[in-house]
């Protein structure tokens, strides 16, 4: 029988950074996705359940600029269709 896998529900965190150089360290906090050269941010999944933590984790590393998080989890995806 196969068991039951229960997966996290995740959270995307955008990092703005001064420099590229230290990216490596903030795969300590998340999972690094994805790196933008040009525009210097980092995209960052975590789990939903201690996001907050890991957020200001990162926001007082000496090389962010800014953190912003997804608003995916909160928003609902379910909608109504208008009636006329």
């Amino acid at each position: 029988m196969d068991a039951p896998s229960k997966l996290n529900e995740r959270i995307g965190i955008v990092v703005y950074v001064n420099s590229l150089k230290q990216l490596k360290a903030l795969r300590r906090y998340a999972n690094l996705y994805f790196v933008s050269k040009r525009e210097k941010y980092a995209f960052l999944y975590t789990d939903l359940e201690g996001y907050e933590t890991v957020i200001e984790q990162v926001k007082a590393l000496p090389f962010v600029e800014a953190v912003v998080r997804s608003e995916r989890p909160f928003v609902s995806e379910t909608y109504e269709t208008k009636l006329k």
